[in-house]
């Protein structure tokens, strides 16, 4: 078996891994993502569509699935993903293509045609199924607690087995189940590090100290507007909301691309942590519909009550509307709970107490701003514990440390190698024999 890491390697974003065999010609991508970040290097490292056996994607983030597409502008590859993922991830990459309609410096080199030809080639799996792929290589979807739907991939090839992680998360959330490591055994970890150097605060401790903070605002009369990314954070806030907050008193309002990710999380019940809970806050919540959407923004703007609306950064969506009506409340609140990149709206907003404007202009604000740790991934500690779970078949215990920025898995790969791994963090274009 061969590894090649073709993206996110000592950077976050643009996941790529190529699986080959050294016995026959089966080759498997796993993830192709994008950055969306301006630059000229968006994609993984190049990689033609013939040549592959099949391709998987572990989850609809656009930094995984985002270069997917360019595989069927003239080819075809059997396409793996579990059913959620493939509902999602068509809203996303149809997003996608509409932002950069307007974006001059992004072309995506394909169109909606493109994603029905994607969607055609698509084989759909259910979690632990065991799939066979070309000749003699074999595949399994194993949840990994990151976001519904989202999936590790286990890759049987040449009588050995490595584990894929893509992006996971081991703490219990409203929304979702810890990941649990596999029994199998396997030869090879490549497994993310984003916060190798982070340990994330108890989820409960998080959850009582941001529902402290929208009580605190809403009584004194304010309103509470959380940008969320719409997919997984904006319906887990909204648990955690209805949870806690009388919704008959203060109402809680959604927008933007989360309406239509609740809605498709309202077809499955296999996902969740607890599918019922997650319906019930969905419904008991204010969607802002499309017949009457001018109305009921400006109600909810006024509103003494909550508005959950994407993006989570504040670099479109909804949010930035409703952010420019409680900018200079002092009594209302802007509760920030998705990572920010450096330099975005959010990021600024949260450190600088600044609200940039789509013209670039910058102003004070009187709101207040605070952040709440709601991750998606595994702190420093879960990654290790991890790691030490996993049935290694020998000694060497091999890990590959992918997702992360450069300083962060350096540190994160040297823990590992003093707890009696041999890790490495490979470089763009790096191959390695197992």
């Amino acid at each position: 078996m061969r590894i090649s890491f073709l993206g996110s390697c000592r950077e976050v974003g643009r996941s790529a891994v190529l699986v080959e065999s050294e016995r026959n010609n089966d080759r498997i991508l796993l993830d192709y993502g994008v950055k969306m970040d301006g630059t000229e290097d968006n994609f993984p490292g190049h990689i033609r569509g013939r040549d592959l056996t099949a391709i998987v994607v572990t989850h609809a983030h656009i930094d995984h699935v985002g270069g997917i597409p360019i595989f069927f502008i003239s080819g075809a590859v059997p396409l793996y993903m579990t059913r959620l993922t493939q509902d999602i991830s068509d809203v996303l990459l149809r997003d996608m293509i509409n932002i950069a309609r307007y974006n001059s410096n992004t072309d995506l080199l394909f169109d909606k045609d493109v994603l029905g030809r994607m969607h055609r080639h698509t084989r759909t799996l259910r979690y632990n199924d065991r799939t066979q792929v070309g000749d003699e290589s074999f595949i399994t979807l194993i949840n990994n607690g990151h976001i519904p739907g989202s999936a590790m991939v286990l890759v049987e090839m040449d009588d050995q087995a490595m584990l894929y992680t893509s992006d996971m998360n081991a703490t219990q959330t409203q929304l979702m189940i810890p990941v649990v490591p596999p029994t199998q055994k396997i030869d090879a970890l490549v497994m993310e590090s984003t916060y190798g150097t982070t340990d994330h605060q108890p989820r409960l401790d998080v959850e009582k100290q941001f529902i402290e903070k929208v009580i605190e605002v809403l009584e004194s009369g304010g309103t509470v507007l959380v940008p969320a990314f719409g997919v997984s954070r904006s319906q887990e806030i909204l648990m955690v909301l209805h949870k806690y907050i009388d919704a008959s008193k203060y109402p809680i309002y959604v927008d933007g691309m989360a309406r239509k990710i609740g809605g498709l999380y309202k077809r499955y019940r296999t996902y969740f942590r607890n599918y019922w809970d997650m319906r019930n806050a969905l419904e008991k919540s204010n969607y802002i519909s499309r017949d009457n959407t001018f109305e009921q923004r400006q109600q909810a703007k006024r509103a003494n009550g909550v508005i959950v609306a994407p993006s989570g950064m504040l670099k479109g969506g909804t949010a930035r509307m409703y952010a420019e009506a409680v900018i200079n409340d002092p009594n209302s609140a802007i509760l920030v709970v998705s990572y920010q990149i450096p330099g975005t709206p959010g990021e600024v907003l949260l450190n600088e107490h600044k609200y940039t404007f789509n013209n670039g202009e910058q102003q004070e604000i009187a709101c207040q701003v605070l952040k709440f740790d709601f991750s998606s991934h595994s702190g420093k500690s879960q990654l290790l514990d991890f790691a030490k779970q996993c049935n290694f078949r020998d000694s060497e215990k091999k890990v590959f440390a992918v997702h992360g920025d450069e300083e962060v898995m350096i540190s994160f790969v040297n823990d590992l190698n003093e707890a009696g791994f041999k890790a490495a963090a490979p470089k763009q274009g790096e191959s390695i024999k197992i």
